[in-house]
């Protein structure tokens, strides 16, 4: 028995080792591509995949010890491949490695949400505070080099892509729209997405010290992370930084207002007036942060900003709906193949080379479409929906007021991303996505273990 326990608590070190690694892995990779040569970058760009595989030993092992939310999407996760099988063979005649590469996108990061309840069981609590406080302090380093690169020329090493190429075309108002230590400017605010609602839950939810010294260290570390944040996602430039932390933290209000009203009320408008007041000083003092985003937010003569980021919402949900039908009916059932759309699946395979040489649908819905017709639509975007479904569950029957409120924020995100993000053909936003998921498992056992 005692022998047995040690292996379990060996494997599970493993697991939360493996769960730091990709979380670090991803934040870094970026600037690790930029300091090395780029055929070593090529690889460290699939080291996150390796990670990932690395899992899915780890978690067949493991399996004894699933329960609960996490048991449940690990017999679904089992059986979506056989599900998957007809738009395999489909990419399969279009070329022999692109439908490996199609089906990991879309089914490899799952097991990222069955890790974290895996590292940490309901009696490793301080250790998941850990996790959430590191996860968090990722904030500070990725926002000094981004405020760095804010200061440097285009032409400086930092500020170049990960192949060496200039990014001057991609500034605004003559500053970079800068990518901090990620590959490129959208994983930055992916990124700052999900730490902008693991934020709000440790604000919400704050981590419990006796000491009164320690719990204002702690309220001064939330409002150094959220000025940091602020700072994050005006300086990249983009409107997925902003617009993205701004509806987390919307939705994330409702939810939390609907969770406990009364309660909400006071700590919502407070949060609110701080924010406010964060953004009007660190405007006044550092105005370059802002120039980039500014500059594309300020619409045009035809059309107002927020009639612009409308028009960009209403297009990804509903564009491809213009060209799908016109598609042969192989075409509109099981689409063109699998991966094609993804990042490096032009490196991989003949077959997708050709066709992103004309063709980039950019958006998720697009892509699913594209790629897997309206089986892969029903199929895919129907398993995302039953995941949120799965959430909501959880969330209606948190009774704990407060968890509620800061549990509303990570909600918010996976409602947000999974209906909108494009996990189908970005892994590093697949594998944040599924990290919350995993974290909401997580806390939930917490609380059905009456720890929190």
């Amino acid at each position: 028995m005692i022998k047995n326990n040690s292996a379990n608590e060996t494997l599970r070190l493993n697991i939360k080792r493996l769960t730091y690694a990709i979380v670090t892995l991803l934040v870094f990779e970026g600037l690790v591509r930029k300091v090395l040569p780029s055929a070593v970058g090529l690889i460290v760009f699939f080291i996150k995949d390796i990670l990932c595989v690395i899992s899915l030993f780890l978690i067949y092992k493991s399996r004894a010890n699933l329960k609960d939310n996490s048991l449940v999407l690990y017999k679904v996760w089992k059986a979506l491949p056989i599900i998957f099988t007809p738009l395999f063979i489909n990419t399969l005649f279009k070329d022999t490695l692109l439908p490996f590469f199609g089906v990991k996108q879309y089914l490899l990061y799952v097991g990222v949400a069955i890790l974290v309840p895996l590292a940490f069981p309901p009696n490793k609590y301080q250790e998941f505070k850990r996790f959430i406080s590191f996860f968090l302090f990722l904030i500070i380093p990725t926002t000094l080099i981004a405020m760095l690169q804010n200061s440097l020329p285009p032409t400086h090493w930092l500020n170049l892509s990960v192949g060496g190429d200039t990014l001057e075309a991609f500034s605004a108002a003559g500053y970079l729209r800068v990518s901090s230590t990620f590959s490129f400017t959208g994983q930055y605010s992916w990124f700052l997405n999900i730490v902008c609602a693991f934020l709000a839950y440790y604000i919400c939810l704050p981590l419990n010290y006796k000491s009164k010294l320690n719990r204002k260290l702690n309220y001064l570390f939330a409002v150094l992370l959220s000025g940091l944040l602020i700072i994050g996602a005006f300086i990249t430039g983009g409107r997925t930084a902003v617009i993205g932390c701004g509806a987390c933290l919307f939705v994330g209000f409702l939810l939390a207002s609907i969770k406990s009203p009364q309660k909400f009320v006071v700590q919502g408008v407070a949060v609110v007036i701080v924010l406010i007041l964060s953004m009007a000083v660190l405007r006044t003092i550092k105005p370059e942060f802002f120039a980039a985003y500014d500059q594309r937010s300020s619409g045009t003569e035809e059309r107002s900003h927020s009639e612009e980021v409308g028009e960009r919402i209403l297009g990804d949900f509903f564009g491809w709906t213009t060209w799908l039908f016109k598609e042969d009916v192989s075409q509109l059932l099981i689409g063109n193949g699998l991966g094609v759309m993804s990042n490096g699946a032009d490196k991989l395979s003949n077959y997708a080379s050709s066709v992103r040489a004309y063709l980039w649908t950019e958006t998720d819905l697009a892509t699913i479409v594209w790629e897997g017709g309206l089986y892969l639509l029903i199929v895919w975007y129907g398993f995302r929906v039953w995941v949120i479904l799965l959430i909501l569950r959880i969330w209606k029957a948190i009774k704990f007021k407060q968890l509620g409120i800061a549990m509303s924020f990570l909600f918010a995100y996976i409602i947000i991303i999974g209906l909108y993000g494009t996990i189908s053909a970005q892994p590093p936003l697949a594998i944040w996505w599924w990290l919350s998921v995993g974290t909401v498992f997580t806390i939930n056992n917490f609380y059905k273990a009456k720890v929190l």
